[in-house]
């Protein structure tokens, strides 16, 4: 008892000293109070942090992929990896983990240990799955996707290779409200669980024509109906992003998604089509 308070034999039964150490329910419903009052008021503050570290570790990320195709390419006769290995129907096979073997997989082994191939950002319905190249029956998660035309294609023959699209942000079997008109299937024709691992087109999986009009899986959530708003939604605050074929990183909104422009001048990038092959798997 504080010698500032002492007993004082003459107080009602009761009756707390002045002073008292003791926390009133009043003093607790105040503190708590003020916390959650604080913590609304600094929430904005550190959504926007958690957003920003998320768009750094995701470009991180998107550097050590190109870091990892630079590599595969000084190996492998200057191509790209392809984008998956195939079954007797030019199928997405699966293997002992129920997953593809896909440019990813290719690239593990090249990869920085302390990057991802998925973004931080990323909606688990989101994200695709690749074979672990060092498990035989392990998997790891995907949410980048490789342009299929540029699978297994030789870099040095890409015509517009600073503006070329490579590598971009993708959602998994139109996840999110995004684009993914056409499904990878297996050989039995029933619909694959992942083709995420893909930038395809809107009527080939593979092969554009002058019928192609956008292209697939892109993470641009809301546009599942085919329409691409200049002004739409990313994965990030400013868009999506994107690794072009010598590396550059860049931003893109949803209209650029939009190809119809593309056989106006023969190839045209963002989406540049080679020529001299197809179905380079």
């Amino acid at each position: 008892m504080s010698t500032s308070d002492p007993y004082d034999p003459q107080a009602a039964e009761g009756e707390s000293p002045k002073g008292s150490a003791y926390v009133s329910k009043k003093d607790i419903k105040v503190v708590a109070f003020g916390m959650i009052l604080l913590g609304l008021l600094l929430w904005p503050v550190v959504n926007v942090l958690v957003r920003r570290s998320e768009k750094a570790r995701c470009i991180n990320n998107l550097n050590s992929v190109m870091e990892a195709i630079n590599q595969y390419a000084i190996q492998n006769d200057d191509k790209f990896p392809p984008i998956f290995d195939t079954g007797p129907k030019d199928e997405p096979m699966l293997q002992a983990s129920n997953t593809p073997f896909t440019w990813a997989s290719t690239l593990q082994e090249y990869m920085n240990k302390r990057a991802s191939f998925k973004c931080p950002s990323t909606l688990e319905a989101e994200l695709s799955r690749s074979q672990d190249s060092h498990h035989e029956k392990e998997s790891f998660a995907l949410s980048y996707g490789m342009f299929a035309p540029m699978s297994n294609f030789n870099k040095s023959l890409v015509e517009n290779p600073d503006e070329a699209i490579l590598i971009g942000e993708t959602s998994n079997n139109g996840a999110n409200n995004t684009y993914d008109p056409l499904g990878f299937k297996d050989g039995n024709g029933n619909k694959m669980p992942y083709d995420g691992m893909a930038i395809g087109w809107d009527n080939d999986n593979f092969d554009g024509d002058n019928h192609s009009k956008f292209v697939t899986r892109m993470a641009f959530p809301g546009s599942a109906n085919g329409k691409f708003e200049k002004d739409g939604e990313g994965r990030h605050d400013e868009g999506t992003f994107v690794l072009t074929v010598t590396g550059h990183l860049r931003t893109i909104k949803p209209n650029v998604a939009n190809v119809v422009l593309r056989y106006k001048k023969d190839p045209i990038a963002p989406w540049e089509m080679p020529l001299t092959a197809k179905r380079h798997k």
